[in-house]
């Protein structure tokens, strides 16, 4: 992604992600409909969790590139170091030959009588240009071409550091400002007095109490859908998100009490015997898309775009975790699934 288009994809997420006050709600009385202002609160306080969730996904695959940039850095200053080593052994090496070659390039006997210092000089770099061997100067200029070379890869690897930190500090702002609105956001809900406010927490209660009967892991006596095979991979990748419904969301991470989208996804697989990334997109494009009348338990789907969103089909429906403030549900039927992949 160049600079330019990578900053124009944070704009538009930062512009998703800022939460606007309604002004029938901030700027006059609790009157009116109660209720529908309370729903359209909290539906607004939804909706940019998810695009806050959607965020963070976006900052993990960041992470990612960061650090495969790192790694990057790191191997060409690591191959330099050798290559200078070897150079320097064989310059040393070199040195040694002509050294002995020069200290044995004076004749003995009756030719010492002379003065003969500037013949045995020529007469000692002669010799040590017969001895000397290509081979030597070959791979000197072999080892100084290298070394030129990963000088090149060194700066190139570390201007794509520099980038991938540029992009994933301005995400990082991204998204404290976005929590930050929402948090003003839910401030605005705590604020809000009179009947209003305990006809959100009424509607609040409903939901919760309406997601807890129907959540299957909830339950010991249900479950909607076929059970996949325990000894399985998928069975075992499934059998760990059933686990983990009714824990909270949290941005980047990974259990064993809190999951993002994608990090549900990699511990549930983890279980089931494969390792993936800890980004929704990086897991997606790592299997065969299937068709959604074909789901089956295991497979990973999206209910956006897989940039954004990642959840586990469990058979009837699927596991995800949605976003800050919520927790891992488990949401009935495929009518919200946009696309599907299969791990294996």
């Amino acid at each position: 992604m160049s600079k330019r288009n990578s900053a124009t994809a944070i704009a538009v997420l930062v512009a998703l992600a800022v939460l606007v006050v309604p002004a029938s709600i901030a700027g006059a009385a609790p009157t009116g409909d109660l209720a529908a202002q309370a729903k359209a609160l909290e539906a607004q306080l939804a909706e940019n969790g998810t695009k806050i969730a959607a965020l963070g996904e976006k900052l993990n695959a960041a992470q990612l590139t960061l650090d495969d940039a790192q790694a990057k850095v790191a191997d060409a200053d690591a191959r330099t170091a050798v290559a200078k080593v070897e150079t320097a052994r064989l310059e040393v090496l070199v040195r040694d030959r002509a050294a002995a070659i020069y200290r044995g390039g004076g004749a003995s006997g009756s030719i010492d009588l002379f003065d003969l210092s500037n013949v045995a000089e020529t007469n000692a770099r002669e010799k040590y240009g017969e001895v000397a061997t290509r081979r030597d100067n070959s791979l000197l200029d072999d080892l100084d071409a290298a070394r030129a070379d990963l000088a090149v890869q060194r700066r190139t690897a570390d201007t794509s550091r520099q980038v991938a930190q540029t992009e994933k500090d301005a995400l990082s702002a991204a998204k404290a400002e976005a929590d930050a609105a929402a948090a003003a956001q839910q401030a605005l809900l705590d604020q809000v007095q009179g009947q209003l406010a305990e006809l959100v927490r009424q509607d609040q209660a409903r939901r919760e109490a309406a997601a807890a009967s129907a959540a299957p892991a909830r339950t010991t006596t249900k479950w909607n859908g076929p059970v996949p095979d325990p000894s399985g991979g998928a069975g075992a990748a499934v059998a760990f998100a059933r686990a983990q419904v009714g824990k909270p969301y949290e941005y980047a991470a990974s259990g064993p009490d809190t999951y993002d989208c994608s990090g549900l996804t990699m511990r549930a697989w983890q279980a089931g015997g494969l390792s993936l990334p800890h980004y929704s997109g990086a897991q997606a494009a790592k299997f065969p898309k299937v068709p959604l009348d074909q789901l089956q338990p295991g497979d990973l789907i999206t209910t956006s775009s897989w940039g954004a969103h990642i959840g586990i089909w469990a058979g009837g429906g699927y596991i995800h975790a949605t976003h800050t403030g919520d927790v891992i549900r488990y949401v009935a039927g495929s009518g919200s699934v946009r696309d599907a992949v299969r791990p294996g």
